[in-house]
């Protein structure tokens, strides 16, 4: 593997060596996240925890017009020092990028999604450790609104494994300053291992989880305030029992930042989501575990330490309320982000947002 990335990066540097200097430049990026995640739970359902690591994602490519070629890895080491248990996952992908279009194709990073998945379909511990989607990525920005479609295939069929992909598509729309609406829609097929016997079946996930907000900022002396009130559906079967499981309930969204300072508050209340869990934990379901609770709260309270368009430091507080349980969480995550694009502009007086966290 590591005699294979080399090759790879080999390859890059030829191509921007190669092609004429008018039509193409040299493109690289540096991504650093560090993060500190204790977890103190009483909910038998999910595991107390705690993570505490760093992540260094560099890459180099070449860039033609609105086509970029990167390649690169992405090393996760837990804070001990030790490689036992470090990771290194490999990064090459193309990229076109317009105004209004954009796709990746090949392994890429999760932080290309415009915006972030919601904890009913993505858990923390998940995005620390697998920072990549395998597959595709499609998205339309419009002055109003976006869409985003990708495939994101988590695991190859062998005789060991399962094969493991999910089609996921998140869209918002926002026709009035105050008034949004949008979704997402998840495809999640979980397969059979090559030649295997009928302990094993094929399962399916489909989820659908629309909402309607509201955008209340401009109202208020606050940065951000808004509100979104959704319905979250899911489908779950074992294909040799064929039996559907079809919880569904009412998903309601706050959160309000002001300076510094936020709140995120979420709440759940309906069928109790993930019923294969027990079975197949992450193998199939990417979201978090306490949504197995018919009724769940949770509320964070944070606050930005740095925040600028490079830098993002955010300490979080988290409550999690169960029937007959409220458990806690600490979160400090740090992300690191510089592109030669933002190298070149950094003397000048250009705003280019803050750096978005990978949460």
């Amino acid at each position: 593997m590591s005699c294979r990335r080399t090759h790879i990066l080999l390859v890059v540097t030829l191509l921007a060596a190669l092609l004429p200097a008018r039509a193409q430049q040299v493109a690289w990026s540096v991504d650093m996240t560090a993060f500190f995640d204790n977890r103190e739970y009483g909910y038998s359902k999910v595991e107390s925890q705690t993570l505490f690591g760093t992540r260094l994602s560099p890459e180099i490519g070449v860039c033609i017009g609105h086509s970029a070629i990167m390649a690169g890895a992405s090393w996760v080491q837990p804070i001990d020092g030790s490689t036992e248990n470090a990771r290194i996952h490999p990064t090459v992908y193309y990229r076109y990028s317009s105004p209004r279009f954009r796709m990746s194709m090949g392994m890429f990073p999760r932080t290309q999604l415009i915006e972030n998945e919601p904890a009913i379909l993505q858990y923390d511990s998940l995005t620390y450790y697998r920072p990549n989607i395998a597959g595709a990525l499609f998205q339309y920005v419009h002055p109003k609104g976006f869409a985003e479609l990708y495939v994101d295939w988590r695991q190859v069929q062998t005789e060991v494994k399962r094969e493991a992909f999910m089609v996921v598509f998140n869209g918002r729309w926002q026709p009035l300053p105050y008034l949004f609406a949008g979704g997402h829609l998840v495809m999640n097929h979980l397969a059979r291992p090559r030649h295997s016997d009928d302990r094993y079946t094929v399962t399916d996930n489909l989820i659908v989880s629309p909402y309607v907000g509201l955008d209340l900022t401009p109202c208020t002396p606050l940065d951000t305030l808004t509100l979104k009130v959704g319905y979250h559906l899911s489908l779950d079967r074992l294909r040799n029992v064929g039996t559907w499981h079809h919880p569904q309930g009412l998903l309601v969204d706050l959160r309000a930042e002001w300076r510094f300072l936020g709140l995120h508050n979420t709440f759940y209340k309906g069928g109790a989501q993930m019923p294969l869990y027990p079975q197949l934990g992450a193998q199939l379901n990417q979201g978090d575990p306490f949504y197995q609770s018919p009724t769940y709260n949770r509320t964070d309270i944070y606050a930005y330490l740095f925040r600028k368009s490079y830098l993002n430091c955010l300490a979080s507080f988290n409550l999690h309320y169960t029937p007959g349980n409220l458990d806690f969480q600490q979160q400090l995550v740090l992300r690191f982000y510089l592109d030669d694009q933002a190298w070149k502009e950094r003397k000048t007086a250009k705003n280019r947002g803050y750096l978005k966290n990978i949460l």
